[in-house]
Order: C-alpha cells, then structure tokens, then sequence
C-alpha cells in the first residue's frame, strides 16, 4: 500500500504540522477499518472471558495528566522481624523450659543444705557451699584434671582433623569416596566410643597387648593405666571429634586458588613451607572456631569418664563432670553440687573467653 508523505503547503504565521500518513486509494482505507473492528471484535471476546475490569485499582489520570494513586492492598503483611519472630518463639520458649528453668533451680539451690536422711530438708544457708567449694582440695585436683584433659583433647583434634584434611584433600579421584566414610567416628556416641576404646585399652585383650605378642613379645600392654590415662581419654575424644573439624578444614582448603599453590612449586617451596605460608593463613579462624568448641565440649565431658574408667585408676581420671556427678547423685548433696556446677560453668566461661582475648579477638581484626 503506498502512502503520500507530502507535507500540506503552509500559510505564512501558521503553526507547523505533523505530517500524516493519508491513504492514496479508498482501498485502503477500507482495511484499516476492517482490521479496526477486528481489533475491537478481539477485545470484547477478551472482556467475556475474563470479566469486567476492575477500574478501581487502575490508576486514573487527572485533568492536569497527574495519576491517581492506586488504592493500597488492606490485607496485612508480615514485616522480616515478625517472620524471624513466629519461627523464634518456639525456640526461646524450648530454651526457657529446658535450659533457663533448671538453670535458674539450680542457683536457687546452692543457697541450700539439701538432706534426704531422715526426710527431705532444705536449710538456707546463703554461700556457704560456694565458700566450701572454693576451699576443697579435691575440687581443685578435678580441676586440674580437667584442664589437663581439655587441653590434651583440643591440641590432639586439631592435629589429627588437619592431617585427616590434607590426606582427603590430596586424593586421587577414584578414591575421593572416602570423604563420606570419613565421618562414621564422629557419628559414634562419645558413649559407644568409651565402651570401643576401654575394650581397647585392657591389658588382657587390648589393642597393645595383641601388638605386642603379635611382635613375639610375651608382654602385657594397657593404656588404662594412672600415668597415661588422661593421654588416652583425649586419644579417644579426638578420635571421636577429629573427622568432623576435617570436613570443615577440607572445605577451607579446597576454596584456595590453586595458583598459590602454582607460584609456590615456581618459588621452590618445601611442602612445610607451602603450608605454612599458603594453606595455613585462611585456615586460622576455622581453627580459633573449633577451639573453641572442643574447649566446650571437653570440660563437661562425661559418658567417656563413666564408660571408660569410672574415674579411675584411683582418682586418676576423677575430672570435674565425673566429681559433679558423684557429689550430686551418688552422695545426694544437691547444694554443694549445684554451686560445684557454677564453678564448672565459670571454667568454661573463663576459659573460651581467654580464647578469644588472646586469639579470636585478632582474627577478628585480620
């Protein structure tokens, strides 16, 4: 179809025109009405089918072209701290029954001196199992055991998760299914681990003995014994918590870029030295983090004591957990317990917080 595009002529004054596209033969415009009907046609068929518009939600212009502004939806909406909320509250309500309440009945009773002989009885006596705790030589060794093994346990899980990540780290591919079976020792029970290890440890079937008349030695081996016992508890300990700390290490490890690693075999790097300076660095806070946990974990350590010696050899392993335990349930002395469990709490407090005085607190600032 062709159109004419030629501008009218215009008077002298006359404002300028737009020029319009006319139609040259009647042709035409005949099908731009025909193909304007249809478009009506289309739209009415649309109208059916979906309903009457609803004007009222359009925006509508004004007389001076402004738009109306569209109604706001009345339906109330949740904002992100009333979402967080709902899913919170079931969780701090779980909190306050099984950790606030016990919590707080515990301090209320280490106010008390609680006796079962002779009928129950409940004296106020204000600090006195705290001033008791706090002169009890025997509290002070348990102490010192715990300390002992805490620190044991935490030295032995970071050594042995670090080598178990850079010995899953360096596999072949073939044998990369080996990351998922890595795990079972962490998915044991620390109880099923202390039953594992004090069969292991007996003189009479343990592991060193059949070491030992497997080598033609006629020797009897045993690990549960008073000088190394607290050395195989954190053996045990670690053997259960080490592959968890491994996965999290591996993960650190597989996000360096392998170019360091490429700039180091150029620069004739040992591979101490490629540790040190280049797979080492990003792994210093996942270390703190673990610390820290471990830490947690192994002063209130208790299934692997009861399972595994019992406190023994003597009071050889009589860590504070063990000694808690004893007083409590065993002695039925429920104040001096309680305040003895605030003591344990305060050792744990003080001891993460010197973690991050004097290491977390850097990291954060690197």
């Amino acid at each position: 179809m062709r159109h004419s595009t030629r501008s009218p002529q215009r008077r002298p004054g006359a404002e300028p025109t737009v020029p319009l596209l006319v139609p040259r033969h009647r042709e035409g415009a005949d099908d731009i009405a025909r193909n304007g009907a249809t478009i009506q046609d289309a739209g009415a068929s649309f109208r059916q089918m979906t309903g009457p518009a609803d004007l009222s939600r359009r925006p509508v212009p004004e007389p001076s072209g402004k738009p109306v502004a569209v109604p706001r939806n009345d339906r109330a909406e949740m904002s992100n701290a009333q979402f967080a909320l709902v899913f919170a509250i079931p969780v701090l309500i779980f909190l306050v029954v099984v950790v606030a309440y016990p919590l707080a009945y515990a301090f209320y009773i280490s106010f008390h001196d609680v006796r079962f002989f002779g009928g129950y009885r409940a004296d106020f006596v204000w600090f006195e199992n705290y001033a008791e705790v706090f002169g009890d030589g025997a509290f002070w060794a348990s102490a010192w055991r715990s300390l002992l093994f805490t620190g044991l346990t935490v030295i032995l899980t970071l050594l042995i998760g670090t080598g178990i990540a850079l010995v899953l780290r360096d596999l072949p591919p073939r044998w990369r299914w080996l990351r998922a079976l890595i795990i079972l020792p962490w998915a044991v029970s620390p109880y099923g681990a202390g039953i594992f290890f004090a069969w292991l440890g007996r003189g009479q079937t343990g592991l060193g003995t059949a070491i030992a008349s497997a080598m033609g030695f006629d020797t009897i081996i045993t690990f549960i014994s008073s000088d190394i016992i607290m050395l195989y508890l954190a053996a045990c300990a670690s053997w259960n918590m080490a592959p968890l700390i491994a996965f999290f290490l591996l993960a650190n490890m597989l996000t360096t870029p392998p170019r360091l690693y490429d700039l180091a075999k150029i620069d004739r790097m040992s591979r101490f030295a490629t540790f040190l300076h280049v797979t080492l660095p990003p792994l210093r806070y996942t270390y703190f983090v673990f610390a820290s946990i471990t830490t947690v974990l192994a002063m209130k350590t208790f299934d692997l004591i009861f399972t595994m010696t019992q406190g023994g050899p003597g009071n050889a392993s009589n860590v504070l957990t063990y000694t808690l335990y004893k007083t409590s349930f065993v002695n039925l002395d429920l104040g001096y317990g309680a305040a003895m469990s605030f003591f344990v709490l305060a050792f744990i407090l003080g001891l993460t917080g010197i973690l991050y005085v004097v290491w977390g607190r850097h990291e954060d600032r690197s």
